[in-house]
Protein backbone atom coordinates (compact mmCIF):
# COMPACT_ATOMS: atom_id res chain seq x y z
CA UNK A 1 0.00 0.00 0.00
CA UNK A 2 1.31 3.36 -0.81
CA UNK A 3 1.23 6.48 1.35
CA UNK A 4 1.37 9.74 -0.02
CA UNK A 5 2.85 12.91 1.91
CA UNK A 6 1.21 16.10 1.19
CA UNK A 7 3.72 19.12 1.89
CA UNK A 8 2.27 22.34 3.17
CA UNK A 9 4.66 25.20 2.22
CA UNK A 10 4.17 27.53 5.43
CA UNK A 11 6.92 30.18 4.20
CA UNK A 12 5.41 33.43 3.43
CA UNK A 13 4.52 34.54 0.19
CA UNK A 14 7.48 36.91 0.12
CA UNK A 15 9.40 34.66 0.64
CA UNK A 16 8.31 32.05 -1.32
CA UNK A 17 8.16 34.62 -4.59
CA UNK A 18 11.46 35.71 -3.73
CA UNK A 19 12.64 32.24 -4.29
CA UNK A 20 10.75 31.44 -7.12
CA UNK A 21 12.17 34.67 -8.85
CA UNK A 22 15.93 33.57 -8.37
CA UNK A 23 15.04 30.00 -9.23
CA UNK A 24 13.21 31.46 -12.98
CA UNK A 25 15.98 34.29 -13.32
CA UNK A 26 13.46 36.95 -12.97
CA UNK A 27 15.18 38.30 -9.95
CA UNK A 28 18.94 39.74 -10.70
CA UNK A 29 21.74 40.15 -7.93
CA UNK A 30 20.87 43.88 -8.44
CA UNK A 31 17.10 43.30 -7.48
CA UNK A 32 18.26 41.89 -4.43
CA UNK A 33 20.98 44.76 -3.30
CA UNK A 34 18.24 47.14 -3.93
CA UNK A 35 15.67 44.87 -1.50
CA UNK A 36 18.94 44.66 1.01
CA UNK A 37 19.34 48.00 0.83
CA UNK A 38 15.20 49.16 1.06
CA UNK A 39 14.71 46.66 3.84
CA UNK A 40 16.42 48.49 7.01
CA UNK A 41 14.41 51.95 6.13
CA UNK A 42 10.73 50.26 5.89
CA UNK A 43 12.07 48.31 8.91
CA UNK A 44 12.74 51.36 10.96
CA UNK A 45 10.19 53.46 9.46
CA UNK A 46 7.83 51.00 10.77
CA UNK A 47 9.08 50.29 14.50
CA UNK A 48 8.82 54.26 14.74
CA UNK A 49 5.08 53.82 13.78
CA UNK A 50 4.79 51.20 16.03
CA UNK A 51 6.76 51.72 18.90
CA UNK A 52 10.85 53.05 18.65
CA UNK A 53 13.45 52.06 16.56
CA UNK A 54 15.72 52.43 19.31
CA UNK A 55 15.03 49.04 20.74
CA UNK A 56 15.78 45.37 19.65
CA UNK A 57 12.99 44.06 19.88
CA UNK A 58 10.76 46.55 18.10
CA UNK A 59 13.03 46.22 15.31
CA UNK A 60 12.60 42.90 15.28
CA UNK A 61 8.71 43.05 14.88
CA UNK A 62 9.17 45.62 12.64
CA UNK A 63 10.91 43.05 9.98
CA UNK A 64 8.33 40.55 10.55
CA UNK A 65 5.89 43.48 10.50
CA UNK A 66 7.21 44.13 7.03
CA UNK A 67 7.67 40.48 5.61
CA UNK A 68 3.77 40.22 6.81
CA UNK A 69 2.68 43.11 4.71
CA UNK A 70 4.61 42.54 1.62
CA UNK A 71 3.16 39.03 1.34
CA UNK A 72 -0.66 40.01 1.90
CA UNK A 73 -0.01 42.82 -0.85
CA UNK A 74 1.71 41.13 -2.83
CA UNK A 75 -0.39 37.34 -2.81
CA UNK A 76 -3.62 39.38 -3.22
CA UNK A 77 -2.23 41.58 -6.32
CA UNK A 78 -0.51 38.63 -8.00
CA UNK A 79 -3.91 36.68 -6.98
CA UNK A 80 -1.45 33.76 -5.79
CA UNK A 81 0.72 34.00 -8.90
CA UNK A 82 4.04 33.67 -7.78
CA UNK A 83 5.71 34.38 -11.29
CA UNK A 84 3.96 37.98 -11.34
CA UNK A 85 4.44 38.18 -7.77
CA UNK A 86 8.41 38.18 -8.64
CA UNK A 87 8.02 40.68 -11.42
CA UNK A 88 6.51 43.01 -8.85
CA UNK A 89 9.68 42.85 -6.78
CA UNK A 90 11.28 43.66 -9.61
CA UNK A 91 9.76 46.52 -10.60
CA UNK A 92 9.01 48.21 -7.67
CA UNK A 93 9.86 49.06 -4.18
CA UNK A 94 9.68 46.96 -1.12
CA UNK A 95 8.49 49.89 0.62
CA UNK A 96 5.86 50.16 -1.89
CA UNK A 97 4.60 46.76 -0.99
CA UNK A 98 4.63 47.06 2.00
CA UNK A 99 2.44 50.33 2.06
CA UNK A 100 0.38 48.47 -0.04
CA UNK A 101 -0.54 45.82 2.88
CA UNK A 102 -0.93 48.95 5.00
CA UNK A 103 -3.21 50.66 2.92
CA UNK A 104 -5.07 47.07 2.60
CA UNK A 105 -5.68 46.51 6.54
CA UNK A 106 -6.68 50.05 7.06
CA UNK A 107 -9.36 50.00 4.27
CA UNK A 108 -10.73 46.86 5.54
CA UNK A 109 -10.78 48.58 8.96
CA UNK A 110 -12.79 51.17 7.68
CA UNK A 111 -15.24 48.60 6.54
CA UNK A 112 -18.85 48.15 8.57
CA UNK A 113 -18.22 44.60 10.72
CA UNK A 114 -21.76 44.44 11.57
CA UNK A 115 -24.91 46.50 9.91
CA UNK A 116 -25.88 49.61 12.31
CA UNK A 117 -26.94 52.62 11.00
CA UNK A 118 -24.97 55.05 12.67
CA UNK A 119 -22.03 57.35 10.95
CA UNK A 120 -18.80 56.01 10.76
CA UNK A 121 -15.82 57.74 10.98
CA UNK A 122 -12.47 56.38 10.93
CA UNK A 123 -10.97 56.32 14.30
CA UNK A 124 -6.90 56.81 13.89
CA UNK A 125 -5.86 54.96 17.14
CA UNK A 126 -8.19 52.49 16.64
CA UNK A 127 -7.18 52.17 12.88
CA UNK A 128 -3.29 52.14 14.10
CA UNK A 129 -4.34 49.29 16.68
CA UNK A 130 -6.19 47.01 13.80
CA UNK A 131 -3.01 47.07 11.61
CA UNK A 132 -0.78 46.48 14.70
CA UNK A 133 -2.54 43.12 15.70
CA UNK A 134 -3.12 42.03 12.00
CA UNK A 135 0.52 42.69 10.92
CA UNK A 136 2.25 40.91 14.10
CA UNK A 137 0.12 39.21 16.53
CA UNK A 138 -2.51 37.62 14.94
CA UNK A 139 -1.32 38.03 10.70
CA UNK A 140 -4.21 38.06 8.27
CA UNK A 141 -3.61 35.74 5.17
CA UNK A 142 -4.99 36.72 1.99
CA UNK A 143 -7.97 33.93 1.93
CA UNK A 144 -8.97 35.15 5.30
CA UNK A 145 -8.70 39.15 4.41
CA UNK A 146 -10.68 38.33 1.18
CA UNK A 147 -13.74 36.55 3.47
CA UNK A 148 -13.59 39.20 5.60
CA UNK A 149 -13.78 42.34 2.80
CA UNK A 150 -16.64 40.18 1.68
CA UNK A 151 -18.44 40.42 4.69
CA UNK A 152 -18.08 43.80 5.15
CA UNK A 153 -19.13 44.70 1.32
CA UNK A 154 -22.37 42.36 2.32
CA UNK A 155 -22.95 44.40 5.50
CA UNK A 156 -22.09 47.79 3.39
CA UNK A 157 -25.05 46.78 0.96
CA UNK A 158 -27.70 45.56 3.48
CA UNK A 159 -26.51 49.12 5.25
CA UNK A 160 -26.91 50.67 1.84
CA UNK A 161 -30.67 48.95 1.38
CA UNK A 162 -31.94 49.90 4.64
CA UNK A 163 -31.13 53.43 4.12
CA UNK A 164 -32.96 53.34 0.83
CA UNK A 165 -36.04 51.96 2.12
CA UNK A 166 -36.30 54.44 5.21
CA UNK A 167 -35.59 57.40 2.39
CA UNK A 168 -39.06 55.73 0.78
CA UNK A 169 -40.76 55.72 3.31
CA UNK A 170 -39.71 59.25 5.01
CA UNK A 171 -37.87 58.28 7.50
CA UNK A 172 -34.90 61.24 7.59
CA UNK A 173 -31.51 59.61 9.08
CA UNK A 174 -31.27 60.84 12.61
CA UNK A 175 -34.41 58.76 13.30
CA UNK A 176 -33.13 55.46 12.63
CA UNK A 177 -29.19 55.76 13.37
CA UNK A 178 -29.30 54.02 16.40
CA UNK A 179 -31.10 51.04 14.70
CA UNK A 180 -29.47 48.19 12.76
CA UNK A 181 -30.44 47.78 8.83
CA UNK A 182 -32.50 44.50 10.30
CA UNK A 183 -34.38 45.99 12.18
CA UNK A 184 -35.80 49.01 9.29
CA UNK A 185 -35.65 45.66 6.88
CA UNK A 186 -37.76 44.02 8.82
CA UNK A 187 -40.52 47.19 9.83
CA UNK A 188 -40.45 48.15 6.16
CA UNK A 189 -41.49 44.46 5.17
CA UNK A 190 -43.91 44.55 7.75
CA UNK A 191 -45.83 47.76 6.62
CA UNK A 192 -45.32 45.94 2.28
CA UNK A 193 -46.73 43.02 3.83
CA UNK A 194 -49.93 44.56 4.95
CA UNK A 195 -49.97 47.13 2.07
CA UNK A 196 -52.23 49.55 3.77
CA UNK A 197 -52.75 52.82 2.32
CA UNK A 198 -49.94 54.97 3.79
CA UNK A 199 -46.44 52.88 3.19
CA UNK A 200 -44.58 54.51 6.22
CA UNK A 201 -42.55 53.40 8.58
CA UNK A 202 -45.04 52.49 11.93
CA UNK A 203 -45.24 54.71 15.43
CA UNK A 204 -45.41 52.14 18.50
CA UNK A 205 -49.53 52.21 17.97
CA UNK A 206 -49.36 52.02 14.60
CA UNK A 207 -46.92 48.90 14.71
CA UNK A 208 -49.77 47.25 16.88
CA UNK A 209 -52.52 47.83 14.94
CA UNK A 210 -50.75 46.85 12.19
CA UNK A 211 -49.78 43.57 14.27
CA UNK A 212 -53.66 43.30 14.73
CA UNK A 213 -54.57 43.49 10.91
CA UNK A 214 -52.10 40.81 10.61
CA UNK A 215 -53.48 38.42 13.27
CA UNK A 216 -57.18 39.01 11.55
CA UNK A 217 -58.55 35.71 10.02
CA UNK A 218 -59.90 37.66 7.34
CA UNK A 219 -56.54 38.92 6.56
CA UNK A 220 -55.00 38.66 3.02
CA UNK A 221 -51.35 39.94 2.14
CA UNK A 222 -52.03 42.24 -1.37
CA UNK A 223 -48.70 41.46 -3.31
CA UNK A 224 -49.95 44.81 -5.69
CA UNK A 225 -48.55 46.78 -3.10
CA UNK A 226 -45.17 45.95 -3.03
CA UNK A 227 -44.82 46.19 -7.11
CA UNK A 228 -46.18 49.38 -6.57
CA UNK A 229 -43.78 50.16 -4.13
CA UNK A 230 -40.99 48.98 -6.15
CA UNK A 231 -41.99 50.44 -9.85
CA UNK A 232 -39.00 52.59 -10.10
CA UNK A 233 -36.57 51.08 -7.63
CA UNK A 234 -33.25 50.65 -8.55
CA UNK A 235 -32.66 47.23 -9.99
CA UNK A 236 -30.14 45.76 -7.43
CA UNK A 237 -32.82 46.95 -4.16
CA UNK A 238 -35.76 45.79 -6.23
CA UNK A 239 -33.99 42.11 -6.02
CA UNK A 240 -32.83 42.69 -2.66
CA UNK A 241 -36.71 43.77 -1.70
CA UNK A 242 -38.48 40.69 -2.69
CA UNK A 243 -35.75 38.72 -1.22
CA UNK A 244 -36.38 40.13 1.85
CA UNK A 245 -39.71 39.97 1.51
CA UNK A 246 -39.20 35.94 0.95
CA UNK A 247 -37.94 35.95 4.45
CA UNK A 248 -39.66 38.19 6.14
CA UNK A 249 -42.69 35.97 4.86
CA UNK A 250 -41.05 32.52 5.80
CA UNK A 251 -39.39 33.65 9.09
CA UNK A 252 -41.33 36.63 11.11
CA UNK A 253 -45.12 36.03 9.78
CA UNK A 254 -45.50 33.17 11.26
CA UNK A 255 -43.71 34.57 14.71
CA UNK A 256 -46.15 37.58 14.41
CA UNK A 257 -49.29 35.59 14.15
CA UNK A 258 -48.61 33.69 17.37
CA UNK A 259 -50.80 34.69 20.12
CA UNK A 260 -48.09 33.45 22.46
CA UNK A 261 -46.57 36.76 22.85
CA UNK A 262 -48.59 40.12 22.86
CA UNK A 263 -47.21 43.18 20.25
CA UNK A 264 -45.82 44.84 23.30
CA UNK A 265 -43.76 42.16 24.37
CA UNK A 266 -42.53 41.42 20.31
CA UNK A 267 -42.24 45.35 20.37
CA UNK A 268 -39.67 45.66 23.58
CA UNK A 269 -38.78 41.91 24.81
CA UNK A 270 -36.90 40.53 21.36
CA UNK A 271 -33.12 42.43 21.05
CA UNK A 272 -33.19 39.63 18.35
CA UNK A 273 -36.03 39.96 15.29
CA UNK A 274 -36.62 43.58 16.43
CA UNK A 275 -37.78 46.31 14.53
CA UNK A 276 -37.60 49.90 13.24
CA UNK A 277 -40.13 52.05 15.40
CA UNK A 278 -40.62 55.99 14.70
CA UNK A 279 -40.66 58.31 17.35
CA UNK A 280 -43.86 60.58 16.83
CA UNK A 281 -43.95 63.70 19.15
CA UNK A 282 -48.03 63.79 19.00
CA UNK A 283 -48.61 59.97 20.23
CA UNK A 284 -47.90 60.34 24.09
CA UNK A 285 -47.75 56.90 26.64
CA UNK A 286 -51.25 56.93 27.48
CA UNK A 287 -52.38 56.90 23.56
CA UNK A 288 -50.04 53.85 23.19
CA UNK A 289 -50.90 52.20 26.86
CA UNK A 290 -54.45 52.04 25.82
CA UNK A 291 -53.76 49.95 23.11
CA UNK A 292 -51.12 47.25 24.37
CA UNK A 293 -52.40 47.58 28.16
CA UNK A 294 -56.06 49.08 28.83
CA UNK A 295 -56.63 47.70 31.98
CA UNK A 296 -53.74 49.27 33.36
CA UNK A 297 -54.83 52.55 31.99
CA UNK A 298 -57.96 51.92 33.98
CA UNK A 299 -56.83 51.55 36.87
CA UNK A 300 -54.16 54.75 36.47
CA UNK A 301 -56.84 56.56 35.61
CA UNK A 302 -54.59 56.95 33.01
CA UNK A 303 -52.11 59.00 35.19
CA UNK A 304 -49.15 56.17 35.39
CA UNK A 305 -46.32 58.52 34.82
CA UNK A 306 -47.51 59.65 38.40
CA UNK A 307 -45.60 58.25 41.51
CA UNK A 308 -48.22 59.24 44.06
CA UNK A 309 -50.54 57.30 42.02
CA UNK A 310 -48.65 54.64 41.30
CA UNK A 311 -47.53 53.91 45.22
CA UNK A 312 -51.45 54.28 45.51
CA UNK A 313 -52.28 51.33 43.94
CA UNK A 314 -48.85 49.78 44.86
CA UNK A 315 -50.00 49.89 48.45
CA UNK A 316 -53.47 48.73 47.94
CA UNK A 317 -51.98 45.58 46.07
CA UNK A 318 -49.33 44.84 48.58
CA UNK A 319 -52.23 45.23 51.55
CA UNK A 320 -54.78 42.75 49.89
CA UNK A 321 -56.90 45.84 49.08
CA UNK A 322 -58.31 46.32 45.25
CA UNK A 323 -55.75 48.15 43.13
CA UNK A 324 -57.11 51.83 43.49
CA UNK A 325 -55.41 55.21 42.02
CA UNK A 326 -56.83 57.01 45.26
CA UNK A 327 -57.92 56.30 48.83
CA UNK A 328 -60.43 57.71 50.86
CA UNK A 329 -59.48 58.08 54.72
CA UNK A 330 -61.11 54.77 55.59
CA UNK A 331 -59.10 53.06 52.72
CA UNK A 332 -56.11 54.87 53.44
CA UNK A 333 -56.24 53.87 57.54
CA UNK A 334 -57.17 50.34 56.24
CA UNK A 335 -54.01 50.06 54.48
CA UNK A 336 -51.54 50.97 57.45
CA UNK A 337 -53.71 48.47 59.73
CA UNK A 338 -53.30 45.83 57.31
CA UNK A 339 -49.69 46.59 56.96
CA UNK A 340 -49.20 46.81 61.04
CA UNK A 341 -50.74 43.32 61.02
CA UNK A 342 -48.98 41.29 58.63
CA UNK A 343 -46.49 43.52 56.34
CA UNK A 344 -46.39 43.94 52.84
CA UNK A 345 -46.73 41.26 50.46
CA UNK A 346 -43.91 42.15 47.87
CA UNK A 347 -45.16 39.04 45.42
CA UNK A 348 -48.25 40.24 45.06
CA UNK A 349 -47.16 43.88 43.14
CA UNK A 350 -44.30 42.40 41.23
CA UNK A 351 -47.04 39.84 39.75
CA UNK A 352 -49.54 43.21 39.55
CA UNK A 353 -47.26 44.51 37.24
CA UNK A 354 -46.36 41.56 35.20
CA UNK A 355 -50.34 41.41 35.10
CA UNK A 356 -51.43 44.27 33.73
CA UNK A 357 -48.28 47.33 32.93
CA UNK A 358 -46.64 47.71 29.69
CA UNK A 359 -43.99 45.50 28.79
CA UNK A 360 -41.31 47.89 28.51
CA UNK A 361 -42.32 49.74 31.93
CA UNK A 362 -42.23 46.76 34.13
CA UNK A 363 -38.80 46.57 35.02
CA UNK A 364 -38.64 50.27 36.36
CA UNK A 365 -42.59 49.86 38.16
CA UNK A 366 -40.97 46.92 39.80
CA UNK A 367 -37.35 48.26 40.63
CA UNK A 368 -39.26 51.47 42.36
CA UNK A 369 -41.24 49.32 44.61
CA UNK A 370 -38.45 47.34 45.76
CA UNK A 371 -36.09 49.87 46.04
CA UNK A 372 -38.00 53.15 46.79
CA UNK A 373 -41.28 52.77 48.15
CA UNK A 374 -41.76 49.39 49.64
CA UNK A 375 -37.99 50.36 52.37
CA UNK A 376 -39.40 53.88 52.64
CA UNK A 377 -42.78 53.00 53.13
CA UNK A 378 -42.03 49.88 56.01
CA UNK A 379 -40.59 52.88 57.95
CA UNK A 380 -43.11 55.61 58.07
CA UNK A 381 -46.21 53.43 58.51
CA UNK A 382 -45.01 51.56 60.85
CA UNK A 383 -45.73 51.66 64.87
CA UNK A 384 -43.12 49.87 66.75
CA UNK A 385 -40.97 53.04 67.99
CA UNK A 386 -41.96 53.16 71.51
CA UNK A 387 -40.34 56.24 72.23
CA UNK A 388 -42.88 57.65 68.93
CA UNK A 389 -46.05 55.94 69.21
CA UNK A 390 -48.27 56.46 66.46
CA UNK A 391 -51.34 54.82 67.61
CA UNK A 392 -53.94 57.22 65.80
CA UNK A 393 -51.97 56.73 62.78
CA UNK A 394 -51.25 60.79 62.71
CA UNK A 395 -47.51 60.09 61.35
CA UNK A 396 -48.15 57.41 58.67
CA UNK A 397 -51.65 59.20 57.28
CA UNK A 398 -49.36 62.29 56.55
CA UNK A 399 -46.83 60.21 55.15
CA UNK A 400 -49.65 58.76 52.66
CA UNK A 401 -50.94 62.05 52.33
CA UNK A 402 -47.64 63.76 50.83
CA UNK A 403 -46.48 60.56 49.01
CA UNK A 404 -50.33 59.02 47.37
CA UNK A 405 -53.51 60.00 46.32
CA UNK A 406 -55.69 60.86 49.65
CA UNK A 407 -59.18 61.63 48.67
CA UNK A 408 -59.55 63.35 51.87
CA UNK A 409 -59.18 67.04 53.73
CA UNK A 410 -58.53 68.53 56.71
CA UNK A 411 -57.96 66.26 59.79
CA UNK A 412 -57.00 62.92 60.09
CA UNK A 413 -58.75 61.87 63.10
Amino acid sequence: MTKSVATVDARPFFEKAVRYGLDQGLLSQDNMSRMAAEAPKGIVQIADYFGTAYLRTDLESAATRMANLISLYLEDSANGDLRAAAISLCDNSLLSHSRGGSEMLKRLHAMPGETSLHSRKVDPLAQKLFVNERSFAFPIGVASYREQVRQCQANQMRIDFARWLARQMNVEQDEYEDFSAEEVIRSAMLVLFIGGKALEMPSKSQFVELLGTLRKKTFKPRPAALDSFLRDAPEAFDELTRQAMQGFIDDVVPRLKSTEKSPDEILHAEAQGAFFIREVAEEDVVAYDKIVAREWVRITKGNADDPAVLATIFLNVATGHPAKASALLKEAKAIIQSYRAQGFDSNAVLKFVDDFAPFEQREDLKAMWLQDLLPDAEVHLADNDPQMPDAFMERALRYFKQNCVGAWKGSSR
